[in-house]
């Protein structure tokens, strides 16, 4: 019998993906985090994730302070870099 992959969607340029190529995130207050498995939560895809029009965008929608959103992005760049490297 086949596995097949969970799709989901990426929240910036709507584009569907493997579960595994995107990186989650969820509203905890006013602020966006890292996702930790529990509530509701949305994707993002590396290349929206790169760039800047989109975070511009981002930003805006979700009413965040420009330097915290950056450096969360700049942060699960790196890290989901770093997980698809090992697997």
């Amino acid at each position: 019998m086949k596995n097949s992959q969970p799709i989901r969607m990426c929240i910036a340029c709507r584009s569907k993906q493997p579960q595994n190529t995107l990186v989650r995130f969820k509203h905890e207050g006013k602020l966006i985090v890292a996702s930790n498995g529990f509530g509701r939560s949305f994707y993002l895809c590396q290349h929206c994730m790169e760039n800047e029009k989109k975070v511009k965008g981002l930003i805006k929608r979700f009413g965040q302070e420009k330097a915290y959103f950056m450096a969360l992005m700049t942060e699960m760049t790196t890290t989901s870099t770093y997980a698809m490297n090992r697997i």
